[in-house]
């Protein structure tokens, strides 16, 4: 509560003499710090109530004017002392200013308020989002890579092996063209299955010879350089098969490449001397000197 013996003008702070304006703007000031709405202490009702009652008083020219005759006239005062500039009544930091800085505790901040606030990043919001969806993409691939992928290949696998033995199963019937389809659907599933690939191979040369010798040769030349890729995916993983070297030799041969067959034959021959469908290859000079030699 204000002293008993502050005036209207140490009240809301303005000197005697302010004007009209003065008054109203300290009025203001004092009525935003102090209104009960604002301001949380039990006081602030009572405070408010005082502050708008000078406000009242000074605002009015007539009541200021009778109210300053009021303040002079009590000269044995301390009004009078202090409006003809005999001594300082109060310190300069009014009673309001004492209340709000000393007497008003405010509530304390909630744990949440207290934390210390993260720093702003400076990386611009674009490039988080960019970095936000690489990181995710990344994720992604690594579980495909670690999950996906080995399911996929071990089906894929699966499968291969049921139309390998499907060709097989054609292969003994001497079907060779749905060996053939087979097989093909085998080392698609799997491209690494050699054991499909040399399958495949020689199931297309003996389709082949069987064009041959019935008088296709367009049809069998196809067949032969089908063959010819499928023997030499093969050839990786079967260097001394007779039967790859065989069918490559061969094919080659058929597909009039003596010089490139040769040497596939040769060692056919060294492995499976008894190899008639080699041995059945007619004579010429350049195959004969490299089988020979």
């Amino acid at each position: 509560m204000p002293d008993p013996g502050e005036s209207y003008y140490e009240i809301l702070n303005v000197d005697r003499d302010a004007s009209s304006e003065e008054i109203t703007a300290s009025y203001r000031k004092l009525a935003k710090i102090l209104h009960p709405d604002v301001c949380k202490s039990p006081e602030a009702g009572e405070l408010f109530k005082v502050v708008n009652e000078a406000y009242q008083v000074l605002k009015d020219e007539k009541k200021r004017e009778a109210y300053d005759l009021s303040l002079l006239e009590a000269e044995g005062s301390e009004y009078g002392r202090y409006y003809s500039g005999g001594r300082r009544y109060r310190d300069p930091r009014t009673w309001y200013y004492a209340h709000i800085h000393q007497s008003y505790k405010p509530p304390r901040p909630s744990p949440e308020q207290m934390r210390p606030k993260t720093r702003a990043s400076s990386i611009p919001r674009i490039l988080q989002v960019a970095l936000f969806y690489a990181t995710l993409l990344m994720a992604i691939i690594i579980l495909v890579q670690l999950f996906l992928l080995p399911w996929m290949n071990g089906m894929a696998a699966a499968e291969a092996r049921v139309l390998f033995k499907k060709g097989n199963r054609w292969m003994s019937e001497e079907e060779f063209l749905k060996a053939i389809e087979s097989y093909e659907g085998s080392v698609s599933r799997l491209p690494g299955f050699s054991d499909g690939w040399r399958a495949k191979g020689i199931a297309e040369v003996k389709k082949a010879d069987e064009l041959a010798a019935k008088g296709f040769a367009t049809q069998a030349e196809t067949y032969y350089q089908s063959a010819v890729r499928s023997l030499n995916k093969a050839y990786q993983s079967f260097p001394d098969d007779a039967q790859v070297l065989s069918g490559l030799g061969r094919s080659l041969h058929a597909l009039g490449k003596t010089e490139e067959s040769a040497p596939y034959l040769k060692r056919s021959l060294g492995i499976n001397p008894g190899d008639a469908s080699v041995q059945a290859i007619p004579d010429d000079g350049l195959l004969k000197s490299n089988m020979k030699g």
